[in-house]
């Protein structure tokens, strides 16, 4: 389940499972804005929703009270993520495309 708004209109707070589906249509709905992605109700979760937040840039969303087992996945998907870009890139970190 998610809730929105609350004291503060950019507070999404997932509570249960985190769900691939519901969190790209918030995100979505958010397009443009940043976001702050409360996931101290977070008792599950989906690999790809994990990934997607893994992929999701500092500016444009910052992780709140993200619980203890969660927070090492996500860094290993960030990692997996910084990884597979690298190799995209030829294994140069300065390589980008024009």
């Amino acid at each position: 389940m998610i809730h929105i708004g609350g004291r503060s209109p950019e507070r999404v707070r997932v509570v249960g499972a985190l769900q691939s589906p519901a969190l790209r249509l918030v995100l979505e709905s958010r397009a443009g804005s940043g976001v702050v992605l409360d996931l101290s109700g977070v008792h599950e979760a989906e690999a790809d929703a994990v990934r997607l937040v893994a992929g999701l840039s500092p500016d444009r969303c910052q992780l709140l009270d993200c619980p203890a087992w969660l927070t090492p996945w996500i860094e290993r998907e960030r990692r997996s993520l910084g990884r597979n870009q690298e190799a995209k890139q030829g294994g140069r970190s300065d390589a980008y495309e024009s």
